[in-house]
């Protein structure tokens, strides 16, 4: 824009005013400069075209010979000079403030245009694309070649046309209105994302920033706007989209199955708990009525018979009663709230002691050890591996149960152990299969569903469950809930 290379008018008014200053400057000190009329008038002219261009320069040249000719070259106050040296003088002071004028217009100009061959390639060269258009009509005043590109029209054909003629349709409207809001100077700008209709009918999304153009010599407002091509990304956005809301639609099939799942679960709960309960029952007490009524007709191997049909059906029913608590540790809503595994702990070895006749082993469980989860599976999880180190350690000499907190690897972790049997870490994967046993059932009874529970009910919480053993130096499980916590109950 060629406007900008001519100075402004204050610095030209400043121009044009200095030579005034410098008279009165050297009528004051005239005593001192007398006789270098042109004393201070040179370093003026010199400062005036570098002001305020050509023009200026040349106009201060002429006012500071007229106010040197009339003020100070003898005899003041006249036209007509004496000597022919006071007309050379005035030539030669003259022809030195033309070339003052000349040079720096040059300098001016060669600036301005170094500062726009500067701007064109920055616009030219942008990763984006650049727009000028007047903000009245939306007409196009310059273009970049990047949009160019991303319209797949030539210049040309781009100079010709509005921004409302490569607009989507759907977008026109708000377009031309927040046009409109900032030419009236009610918004500074505006950035939004828009449709624009290529060259081969194609739409294109752009991310398009609009700000007012702020320029010396413009007379029309101008806006300068930046559109950058986002139809990769909101292709993308629209897969993701269509991904998440088939995401969604597999989610809620697979929900219904599981609902279906669980509710074919519940039926079968139901059944083993009803329907199966009552043929073992009748098993039972006929099996006792025979012995109670027809015990003499029976000889020793007859009643051995039937004391093995009710051992037989007492094992039913704890595999039923294992089946179904493994049912519901894996179903049911899960309640969240903190749980004092001390108390939690203590109350299940009171239990134990009482419900066993035999020397019961000594326990120590350390105070304060929370965690949050729900109190009822976890006491189901915390009966089971307590129940199975009293088990496990009755045959020691000393037995012991111990419950404490311990940190590893940046986790709390609540420890179980014990100083019974112990096992080999060989089998240990057995241990989290239901009805998968390390031990006989003559030398420990049991059922093999405890800690196949136990894992479930940990799961469920989010945590993490292992064991540590030796065959002869008892057993170890570590349970990591989350919220574990080593603070001192309240």
């Amino acid at each position: 824009m060629s406007e900008s290379a001519s100075p402004s008018i204050p610095r030209r008014a400043v121009a044009a005013l200095l030579p005034v200053a410098a008279c009165v400057v050297q009528w004051l000190c005239w005593p001192v400069i007398v006789p270098f009329v042109w004393f201070l008038f040179y370093p003026t002219v010199f400062l005036s075209s570098w002001l305020g261009g050509y023009a200026s320069g040349v106009a201060a040249t002429f006012l500071s010979t007229g106010l040197v000719w009339w003020f100070f070259m003898a005899p003041v106050h006249t036209l007509l000079k004496p000597r022919p040296g006071a007309y050379i003088n005035a030539a030669a002071f003259i022809g030195m403030g033309f070339l003052f004028s000349y040079f720096h217009e040059r300098l001016h100009r060669a600036r301005h245009e170094a500062a726009e061959a500067r701007f064109r390639a920055l616009f030219e060269q942008a990763g984006v694309g650049v727009v000028e258009a007047e903000a009245a009509s939306g007409r196009f005043v310059r273009v970049n070649g990047r949009f160019c590109e991303i319209l797949g029209h030539t210049e040309a054909e781009l100079l010709g046309m509005r921004f409302q003629d490569v607009t989507h349709p759907g977008d026109v409207d708000r377009d031309v209105a927040e046009t409109r809001r900032l030419a009236a100077g009610e918004i500074p700008g505006f950035a939004t994302e828009k449709r624009y209709i290529r060259k081969d009918g194609a739409t294109v999304w752009a991310a398009l920033t609009v700000r007012p153009l702020l320029w010396p010599g413009l007379e029309d407002k101008h806006l300068v706007a930046i559109i950058e091509d986002i139809s990769a990304r909101r292709c993308a956005e629209e897969e993701v989209r269509l991904l998440n809301a088939t995401l969604e639609r597999r989610v809620a099939e697979r929900t219904q199955e599981l609902q279906a799942a669980n509710q074919e679960l519940e039926s079968f709960a139901y059944a083993v708990s009803h329907d199966l309960r009552a043929p073992l029952r009748a098993m039972d007490g006929f099996s006792r009525a025979l012995l109670e009524d027809c015990a003499p007709a029976l000889d020793a191997e007859g009643r051995g018979y039937l004391d093995q049909i009710i051992l037989a059906s007492h094992t039913m029913a704890g595999l039923i009663d294992g089946l179904l608590l493994l049912s519901r540790a894996t179903r049911g809503e899960l309640e969240r709230v903190p749980v004092d595994v001390s108390a939690l702990a203590v109350g299940v070895l009171e239990g134990l002691r009482k419900a066993d006749g035999a020397r019961p082993p000594r326990w120590r469980v350390e105070p304060g050890i929370r965690a949050e989860g729900d109190p009822r599976m976890l006491r189901a999880a915390f009966a089971n591996l307590l129940g199975n180190a009293w088990k496990y350690s009755g045959k020691a000499a000393d037995p012991l149960i111990e419950v404490d907190r311990v940190q590893e690897d940046g986790r709390d972790w609540i420890r179980i152990r014990d100083n019974g049997c112990g096992f080999d870490m060989a089998f240990a994967d057995k241990l989290w299969k239901p009805f998968q046993r390390l031990h006989r059932q003559d030398e420990y009874p049991g059922l093999g569903i405890g800690l196949a529970t136990t894992q479930r009910i940990v799961n469920r919480h989010g945590g993490s469950l292992r064991a540590e053993s030796a065959p002869g130096r008892g057993a170890t499980f570590l349970v990591a809930l989350p919220s574990a916590a080593s603070q001192e109950s309240p």
